[in-house]
């Protein structure tokens, strides 16, 4: 790639997107970066994605990121790094956090399927502190830049012209959770290339809040059985 064109930044939100973390954190970026947030949304994330996947963004773009809506972008240096991992680290698709190795087994989450030493990146979330004043911790989960094989569904950015080679797409068939782990499996079985790097975000989000919840539940099962047997 030997001109850096803007990243396309694309993000799903139930509301009406004017006011997410997200756009706010992107707009000292707008050199940088498109934005096109999808409001109002009940689909799948995949399949919303997957729109984005397309052979016309390769005319004004080469990379797209896709993020969740509580993210806030801390980094602005977000495209030259983004540049960098894919041009001369040769990741397919970057993330924030995730793991160098996966043996399927439930619970169904990536940092429940690999070790502790297999692990890679680093996320900051808000702490309640009780103040006005914002507090924040890191969680670090590993070394980074890092190679890995699952990738937290966070922040994703990918290679567009390389996905379009071999034909990956975002897994469709779940709806949210497991969406991203199903995806980087099958990114796997078409050799593409992922990994981690230093870009520092903040995600106001606590993660799964109930490991019983009955979608949640739905979606491991189906997981399991589809990707058990490697």
């Amino acid at each position: 790639m030997s001109k850096r064109r803007k990243i396309l930044v694309v993000c799903c939100t139930p509301g009406d997107g004017k006011n997410t973390q997200l756009l706010t954190s992107l707009s000292p970026m707008a050199d940088d970066v498109t934005v096109v947030m999808v409001p109002n949304n009940t689909t799948g994330l995949a399949r919303v994605y997957n729109r984005y996947i397309d052979s016309e963004n390769l005319i004004k773009h080469d990379i797209v990121l896709f993020v969740h809506d509580d993210v806030y972008i801390d980094d602005l240096k977000l495209a030259g790094k983004l540049y960098t991992a894919v041009d001369e680290l040769q990741y397919d698709i970057v993330g924030l956090a995730g793991a160098r190795e996966v043996r399927i087994q439930k619970p169904c989450l990536w940092h429940k399927m690999s070790r502790p030493e297999s692990w890679t990146g680093a996320v900051a979330h808000p702490v309640n502190s009780g103040s006005k004043l914002q507090k924040l911790q890191t969680t670090t989960f590993g070394p980074w830049p890092m190679r890995c094989v699952l990738l937290d569904g966070l922040f994703m950015a990918v290679d567009l012209k390389r996905v379009l080679e071999v034909g990956w797409r975002f897994n469709e068939n779940y709806e949210f959770h497991h969406y991203d782990l199903s995806s980087c499996i099958d990114a796997n079985k078409k050799q593409l290339r992922m990994g981690t790097y230093p870009i520092y975000v903040t995600h106001n989000s606590p993660g799964l809040s109930d490991y019983n919840d009955v979608k949640y539940q739905q979606s491991e099962t189906q997981f399991y059985n589809e990707y058990k047997n490697g």
